[in-house]
């Protein structure tokens, strides 16, 4: 049988929601025939030819088909409302009517249609709200990491009693190293889809360190105390002493500070673009300009009362010494990297693989403060230098050096709401920087202090590679 080109305008505007606009001049002739539209009728058949056309009255109520045996079938308005959902149907007349029912669900002629135009969005068929892009999104965590510990710290060392030099390490070198404390930190991500399918997105990220200095003092509780370093003008292991009881010859009493800090912050500005998958398993390509500095400090400082009466300097004069060392690692660089975002139903899980290129500026600072204040009428002796920074090293050294920082993260999101409460790990390494610690030389010539003719320390400046790791948690909205 021939299908008459009304019938095929009429199956096809149905179907695209149209209503009665399909409708043309030989309306007359449709009412003659009353079985059309079973789609998915277990009585229908492949072909063609044996779809008829529904009946069209005057009033306008052109398409109204009135079974409702099988998935796929055609139904009156109100027929609708009790429909069991199982497939889909287009009914009713006008595009403020709902006219098609899927999955329990019913929509009107215009959702439809305006869904149906989404279709290269490569989603689900939902609704015309749901087709269509979100705005952007905003993701919001604390920052719960650790550093790398720093080993290079000189040795704070105690004796078993007040008496005996101080040999025992109880604070930096290898067993008590510095910069193994929790770092806490914030990190905002916001960005904006620049499409309704959300192919294209445009975002910035920013995080940065809050609590980032811890101070130790070792004070005189009992027993000796010094800082080690090795004498190169005796060629041999040395101590400064700070707190020991010589007996009949009196003692010196003082204090040992020890202060660590680092400050870690970056800011991103980045594009991504969908690869392969949909809204919900997506992988996407981003790449974009990365800014990064990370500071690191190391100060030892202190204060000797001598009350050794067989030695200079006089009885009653005060000693203070401080080293300062610090760093400071700029970055600039573009990055690119992986994007990977699952969903099922509430729960989400996401990675994050990228690498940054670019090139990273570091500035090692070294300086030191020497003051003996003797009792009256004595004048006071103050000196540019250190225990450890001396003539021989103290300066500012700048160098520049080519790097990549690779960074991964992974995270776990639960739905509640608008919201999406998250749990995470994430980890940065910094091949090329230079670190606070790094930048001292325990080798002193202890001769030359006295003259300012010291050979050692060196003005040594050592890169190193340090890495950031530890837990993120924080919520997550998309809007």
């Amino acid at each position: 049988m021939r299908m008459n080109r009304k019938t095929l305008t009429l199956i096809v505007a149905s179907l695209c929601g149209a209503g009665t606009s399909a409708m043309g001049q030989d309306d007359s002739r449709f009412a003659a025939r009353s079985n059309v539209g079973r789609i998915g009728d277990s009585g229908a058949q492949d072909d063609i030819a044996n779809v008829a056309v529904p009946s069209v009255s005057d009033n306008g109520s052109a398409g109204r088909l009135t079974d409702q045996s099988s998935a796929g079938q055609f139904a009156s308005p109100s027929d609708v409302a009790a429909d069991s959902g199982a497939g889909y149907g287009i009914v009713g007349s006008g595009s403020d009517l709902p006219v098609a029912t899927m999955n329990g669900e019913s929509y009107s002629a215009s959702t439809l249609g305006s869904s149906m135009s989404n279709s290269d969005c490569n989603t689900s068929f939902t609704t015309a709200s749901t087709s269509r892009g979100g705005l952007g999104w905003a993701d919001f965590d604390t920052l719960l990491w650790w550093g790398r510990s720093q080993t290079n710290a000189p040795t704070i060392l105690g004796g078993n009693s007040p008496t005996v030099l101080p040999t025992n390490a109880i604070g930096g070198g290898l067993n008590e190293p510095v910069g193994n404390e929790l770092l806490v930190g914030l990190r905002a991500n916001l960005g904006f889809w620049l499409d309704d399918c959300e192919n294209y997105g445009f975002g910035g990220r920013a995080w940065g360190m809050l609590s980032n200095g811890t101070t130790q003092t070792f004070t005189n509780g009992g027993n000796s105390t010094g800082i080690g370093f090795f004498n190169t003008s005796l060629n041999q292991p040395d101590a400064y002493i700070v707190n020991l009881d010589r007996g009949v010859f009196g003692a010196n009493t003082g204090t040992i500070t020890v202060a660590n800090e680092l400050d870690a912050f970056s800011g991103e500005l980045y594009g991504r673009a969908l690869l392969i998958g949909d809204r919900n398993n997506r992988t996407d390509l981003i790449g974009g300009y990365t800014f990064l500095r990370l500071d690191s400090g190391y100060r030892l400082s202190s204060s000797v009362l001598d009350g050794w009466t067989d030695a200079p300097p006089p009885v009653g004069t005060v000693t203070s010494i401080t080293d300062q060392f610090s760093t400071k690692n700029t970055f600039h660089g573009g990055h690119i990297g992986l994007m990977n975002d699952m969903r099922r139903g509430r729960v989400g899980f996401s990675l994050l693989g990228k690498i940054a290129m670019g090139d990273m500026e570091s500035t090692s600072i070294i300086s030191g403060t020497y003051s003996q204040v003797p009792p009256p009428p004595a004048v006071p002796d103050n000196q540019n230098r250190g225990l450890f920074a001396q003539n021989s090293n103290i300066g500012t050294i700048t160098r520049n050096s080519f790097t990549f920082i690779p960074e991964m993260n992974a995270r776990m999101r639960y739905q509640l709401g608008r919201a999406q409460l998250g749990v995470g790990y994430s980890l940065i390494v910094l091949p090329q920087v230079a670190m606070a610690t790094s930048q001292i030389d325990q080798n002193i010539d202890a001769l030359g202090i006295p003259t300012q003719t010291t050979t050692t320390p060196l003005p040594n400046f050592n890169l190193e590679s340090y890495f950031l790791h530890g837990l993120d948690l924080g919520v997550s909205f998309s809007f």
